[in-house]
């Protein structure tokens, strides 16, 4: 839109209204020195976009309804002429790799300690032992040697196992509790049974039950392909000793897990001096094939 160019009384008045006292007065002297009101410069040219651009040579003080000329001949035009400035994007350094923390690394079963972790290594380690240089040692004790010093039997040709006992304390395993398995057992359990070792079940529950326990240990995770072994009382078997008895016959039992030392062998709860020499004999094989754990199965 074109402006009419007007008188520079009415410019100055109509600064006036705007400004006030000393103010007023000293911001209106260039103007009155400097000529008239413009709506295009004498001798100027429009730009692209329609804007006055100042001719060389523009006569200095002259104002123009939307641009101001300031000092000799530098035109500066309103803020919403000038383009905006873009920041340049800010280029992106080097970035590390996120921290892998242990648990992304290992399994779960090897990154926290759910008291099986020293049994798994002990078996591991028996496993991994040579069978044709040394004899194998059970972890059974030798029921003959209980008079004098106790000793552990040794083993034949059979196959290594792991005992695992079921029964909470002195109590007989129940089937009808619902099942919440020990956390990280089945992953040491899987690292066992591929070393060729056999994990074998024990619990005071006649061997009519075994189909229903292999039912829960398949759905726990413990056992998913039932393959694993099971020693269940038979016939008139009442003690928990008579299996661990029989387990000799089929297997070198390489460890045994319970919760209890009983567990271990009955001549625990039969110890007429818990400190005495045979307690102190049976001692030291805790922690190296007799291990104390939580219940596989709570």
């Amino acid at each position: 839109m074109r402006l009419r160019a007007l008188p520079l009384a009415a410019v100055l008045a109509m600064a006036a209204t705007q400004l006030g006292g000393c103010v007023a007065a000293a911001a209106l002297v260039p103007l009155a020195a400097g000529g008239t009101m413009v709506g295009k410069r004498a001798g100027g040219t429009k730009g692209t976009a329609g804007q006055t651009a100042a001719a060389p040579g523009a006569p200095v003080g002259e104002v123009a309804v939307g641009e101001v000329t300031v000092g000799r001949g530098v035109a500066v035009p309103p803020p919403d002429i000038a383009p905006p400035v873009e920041d340049e994007p800010e280029q992106p350094g080097p970035v590390d790799p996120p921290a892998l923390s242990a648990a992304a690394i290992l399994p779960q079963a090897e990154v926290q300690d759910d008291g099986y972790a020293a049994m798994t290594a002990f078996v591991l380690a028996a496993a991994e032992a040579p069978k044709g240089k040394k004899e194998r040692r059970s972890a059974l004790l030798d029921q003959k040697s209980l008079a004098g010093v106790p000793r552990m039997t040794d083993c034949a040709g059979q196959r290594g196992a792991l005992l695992v006992d079921l029964d909470p304390g002195e109590k007989p395993f129940d089937l009808t509790d619902p099942p919440a398995p020990a956390p990280g057992l089945a992953d040491r359990l899987r690292a066992i049974r591929g070393t060729g070792t056999a994990v074998v079940w024990i619990a005071t529950l006649p061997e009519s039950a075994s189909r229903d326990l292999a039912n829960l240990l398949a759905a726990t995770g413990l056992d998913p392909l039932g393959i694993d072994g099971m020693l269940l009382l038979r016939g008139r078997e009442t003690r928990k000793q008579e299996l661990l008895n029989r387990a000799g016959e089929d297997w070198c039992v390489l460890a045994i897990a319970g919760d209890r030392k009983a567990d271990f062998d009955e001549v625990f709860d039969y110890l007429r001096n818990p400190d005495g020499p045979v307690a102190l004999a049976l001692e030291q094989h805790i922690g190296a094939g007799w291990f104390l754990v939580p219940p596989p199965i709570r």
